[in-house]
């Protein structure tokens, strides 16, 4: 039954609520979000809807929400609305306390953005789950020359020089190469050779095709070339990052980056506490950094360095599949099945075990077999088998593959020690020569700062070079992450990643991907980009002609 509301009541909600007649309907932009928090808490404990216990909150004379009200009305920012908004935080706070911090602190959303971080940083506050992230693109953004952080720690200490010189030559050889990659790639891959509207592009006759065609081919002349120069970017290069997450994810993360061993990362977090607390501070009140973290994660270096010393690094392939689950096809039949019946798993998995191959391929073909795009992803009994790889790929790579957060990732600190990826275009373009000499030099800052900073060494590496990392997922994330990653359009150096993945998952569990239809095994296709550009260009053209 939905409330009914009097002429009064319905002009004090209106502003704040889409529709005042139907059960299901959203908060406008007015309503804060410590707001937000507050009313659906209350849902646990009331038998009122959202709505009358908003209309309680303004008839309350303790909670200084009428004030807010008013104080909008009147025209916004002054003494009286400042006055009722202290008022109506401490009222909040208490009742946050009084309905448990942690699961109200998830019905607040903010949003954050970072600006001029490095991509080390970038990296410790994208690898929190909880949370969407959005970053300036290697892809689309000629990166500026001199952007890039300047630890205090090397600035204030003999590597200074070294340090500003080696970042200023990797972005001064960038820049120089951009409009010589991108004549590179419209030379060898002429604009002649693609379709348009099922024409060759060079027998377009009509003004508007030719300059769709034109406009999404430099688009990706630019994006291929931009692929190509990453590599040449230290991990002091800065970019953009903007957040969205709720008061929970938000508490956690800085908690975290207040407790980095990076200072930009712990100023990071002391930053984004101190404006989270102008928009939320009910829900980030008690982020703070974490002796736990801090200790443990010195007492850990302190100890694998002393007993991992003397331990030759062996040699490993880019991607190697550590660990899977034995019984994976019996568990996810068996969960497919416990869904649609009434029977306990273990009984379910007793008789998936007994069933014969043919049988329990019958399963998952009635399971994942009706796919007909990447986004139908499988159900989530596919979420009981999981795979553990071992990853050294170049820290581009690991920056697009970190994104992924349904899964575990722990990732090693930034080295030089496992050599690094030149992409053949770069060689073929000429810059071969200046390209290792960038990287050789590079190699050689590292060892000086890390001898005694390893830490902020990271900073001076180029995306080129390899970084370990450790990637545990189940089947379900699985189908996303190799069917999006494999696209044609992709990056190589993650396309090979996951390409790799689906190969070895295949060789152990050839039932379970045999579905994984969208996953694109071809080999790299240097301007598939393009393809995606045009067919997107076709599509605005269709759509403006309709």
């Amino acid at each position: 039954m939905t409330d009914a509301f009097s002429e009064e009541e319905k002009k004090i909600l209106e502003p704040y609520f889409t529709n005042l007649e139907r059960p299901v309907f959203a908060f406008t932009s007015r309503v804060p979000e410590e707001v937000v928090a507050v009313l659906f808490s209350k849902y646990s404990r009331s038998q009122h809807s959202i709505r009358k216990n908003f209309l309680d909150l303004v008839k309350d004379p303790e909670s200084g929400f009428k004030g807010i009200l008013d104080a909008v009305s009147a025209g916004g920012s002054n003494d009286a609305f400042a006055a009722a908004l202290v008022k109506a935080r401490d009222f909040f706070r208490r009742i946050l306390v009084e309905y448990g911090d942690d699961s109200v602190g998830e019905l607040g959303i903010a949003h954050v953005a970072c600006e001029d971080v490095s991509q080390i940083a970038a990296k410790r506050i994208e690898s929190a789950r909880l949370m969407s992230p959005l970053e300036k693109s290697t892809r689309y953004v000629v990166f500026e020359k001199g952007k890039y952080y300047k630890p205090a720690a090397i600035t204030n200490s003999k590597f200074s020089g070294e340090y500003v010189a080696m970042c200023d030559e990797l972005f001064e050889t960038y820049s120089s190469e951009v409009e010589p990659t991108k004549a590179f790639v419209r030379e060898k891959w002429p604009i002649s050779e693609f379709d348009f509207n099922g024409r060759k592009v060079s027998e377009i006759t009509d003004e508007a095709e030719t300059k769709r065609a034109k406009s999404a081919y430099e688009s990706s002349v630019r994006a291929r070339a931009l692929d190509i120069l990453r590599y040449y970017l230290p991990a002091a290069t800065v970019t953009n990052i903007g957040i969205t997450a709720n008061g929970r994810a938000f508490e956690y993360l800085i908690s975290k980056l207040m407790s980095d061993e990076l200072e930009e990362v712990r100023t990071i977090g002391q930053l984004m506490h101190q404006e989270l607390s102008k928009v939320i501070p009910s829900l980030v009140k008690r982020a703070a950094p974490s002796n736990y973290l801090v200790e443990t994660k010195k007492g850990m270096y302190s100890f694998a360095s002393a007993k991992l010393a003397n331990v030759k690094i062996k040699k490993q392939p880019t991607v190697t599949l550590i660990n899977y689950d034995k019984d994976a096809e019996i568990k996810v039949v068996a969960a497919a099945l416990y869904q649609f019946s009434h029977h306990p798993l273990s009984q379910l998995r007793k008789i998936a075990k007994k069933m014969a191959a043919e049988e329990r391929m019958k399963v998952i073909d009635e399971y994942m077999g009706k796919r007909t795009s990447r986004r139908e992803r499988p159900m989530r009994a596919a979420e009981t088998a999981y795979y553990q790889f071992d990853v050294l790929s170049d820290y581009g790579a690991y920056r697009d593959l970190q994104r992924h957060r349904i899964m575990t990732q722990i990732p090693q600190l930034l080295t030089v020690e496992h050599g690094y990826d030149t992409p053949p275009e770069i060689v073929e373009a000429g810059f071969g020569e200046q390209f290792h000499r960038c990287m050789k030099k590079a190699a050689s800052v590292y060892r000086k700062i890390a001898a005694e900073m390893p830490n902020e060494a990271q900073y001076v590496v180029p995306l080129a070079y390899h970084f370990r990392y450790l990637m545990q997922f189940n089947l379900r994330e699985a189908y996303h992450l190799i069917e999006l990653r494999s696209t044609p359009q992709g990056h190589p150096s993650y396309r090979h990643v996951v390409q790799e993945m689906f190969r070895q998952i295949k060789a152990v569990h050839p039932a379970l991907v045999h579905y994984m239809k969208f996953a694109n095994l071809d080999e790299f296709d240097a301007l598939g980009r393009l393809k995606s550009e045009l067919k997107k260009e076709e599509k605005l053209a269709a759509f403006e002609k309709k």
